[in-house]
């Protein structure tokens, strides 16, 4: 993906947290190994470049 596209998907997941932190709403997004590996980061404050994007990762 290019820049847009990367911001345009964080835009999307964004709206969807605020949508769940209102309540009362479900998007449906699984968490599979590559967000749990997303979150590990972020919450370790080592976010890294990744030179690939493998969301079909279960």
């Amino acid at each position: 993906m290019n820049v847009d596209q990367h911001l345009k998907v964080a835009q999307w997941h964004i709206e969807q947290a605020r949508l769940h932190a209102l309540g009362g709403h479900s998007c449906g997004c699984p968490l599979n190994e590559h967000y749990k590996k997303i979150i590990e980061e972020v919450e370790s404050g080592m976010i890294k470049e990744e030179l690939s994007c493998d969301t079909d990762q279960e």
